[in-house]
């Protein structure tokens, strides 16, 4: 990316992630408790106060990320100084905290190698004190145990000499765990690139980035997930969240196909038996029009087809000539901002969202 082109990104990025929002803790109480949402057979009771916790023990900014460890518990990353990482049980009992001065939370990994669970913690760059906006610098990816032991910090692509010239900011979005045992990095709010690293930090490859007129044009790459379910083609989805569209790449980077998904800007997928999942970030007006502050919803779709089967806080996805229509916010307005999710293994959505007044993570559970 030319200097030119992160000078311009700057703005876009500090009114997506700068400004703190004050109106309150934990706010929920225009929702009510249990929600239905979605749509056909995949309707969802959702419960805004599933957290069992006081910001005062526990506070949040934006509820970033979340990630299930062997033991059944649910990391959930955020920005505040105070705590990198929340734990709760599934029914939302809070079980610790921990990663104090772990800043710029905006994504995590879990992985287990050698018998040991590791933990990824995604420093996106954009640091927020406990009061206040925040500031962007460069952000960095920190491997952990699941105790919060830290291992290491990894270099950035400064660091190892090979980011665009003048580019001088590394500002990581998403982090996946390969089957060969690497990292895959996205840097979607700087470079938009890829990298694929060693546990140790040692470049692999590099593939992605912004290609103007080309269908694998990468523009704000704000997630990197791997459908693992054909072991001898294995596809990394990567969200062109600008372009409203998911594209999928082979592990060396091959672009092979795009899904669009017009009026909905969505992120990072989570892939669960048959469906895939994810967040929607903004919704636009009427589907077609600007980009709506305070807007977002999830999107449940079929692993095989791709198609959109609900839109939980959405409308209802319709198909005209195989196409899918612009999707909006539904008008209950339920979610700020979908950031990301996760769906464990009886179908229940953990959604985390950003500039949510400090609210913790959403459970949705399918309705029978």
């Amino acid at each position: 990316m030319k200097p030119i082109l992160l000078t311009l990104l700057f703005p876009l990025l500090a009114h997506a992630h700068g400004p703190d929002n004050h109106a309150g803790p934990n706010s929920a109480e225009h929702i009510g408790k249990n929600v239905i949402l979605g749509h056909g057979d995949l309707k969802y009771s959702a419960d805004f106060h599933w957290a069992k916790v006081s910001p005062d023990t526990a506070p949040v900014i934006n509820s970033h990320a979340l990630a299930e460890d062997k033991n059944g518990l649910i990391y959930l990353v955020t920005d505040h100084p105070e705590n990198a990482f929340l734990v709760f049980k599934k029914d939302g009992t809070f079980v610790r905290a921990f990663g104090k001065g772990l800043l710029g939370g905006h994504s995590l990994e879990i992985f287990e190698k050698d018998g040991i669970e590791y933990l990824v913690h995604v420093d996106c760059g954009w640091h927020f004190p406990a009061e206040g906006d925040a500031v962007p610098t460069n952000g960095k990816i920190t491997i952990l145990k699941t105790d919060g032991t830290i291992v290491r910090s990894l270099p950035t692509p400064q660091d190892m000499g090979i980011c665009e010239p003048g580019l001088k900011k590394f500002m990581p979005c998403d982090v996946a765990y390969t089957p060969q045992g690497t990292l895959l990095i996205a840097d979607g709010y700087a470079s938009d690139y890829i990298y694929e690293v060693t546990l140790t930090g040692e470049l692999v490859r590099r593939w992605g980035g912004p290609k103007k007129d080309d269908p694998a044009n990468l523009s704000n790459a704000h997630g990197v997930s791997l459908d693992l379910s054909n072991p001898e083609k294995p596809l990394v989805w990567v969200p062109s969240r600008n372009e409203t569209a998911l594209k999928a790449f082979t592990l060396d980077g091959e672009y092979i196909e795009t899904i669009e998904l017009p009026g909905a800007y969505a992120g990072q997928l989570f892939f669960r038996d048959d469906k895939v999942y994810t967040a929607v970030c903004w919704s636009k007006e009427n589907g077609t029009g600007k980009r709506l502050q305070g807007s977002g919803f999830l999107l449940v779709m079929d692993r095989k087809t791709k198609k959109v089967l609900s839109a939980p806080g959405g409308t209802e996805p319709v198909y005209k000539d195989g196409v899918l229509q612009p999707l909006m916010q539904d008008p209950s307005k339920p979610f700020f901002h979908g950031h990301d999710l996760y769906v464990d293994a009886e179908g229940s959505i953990y959604l985390g969202e950003w500039a949510a007044q400090r609210r913790y993570p959403c459970k949705l559970t399918l309705t029978k």
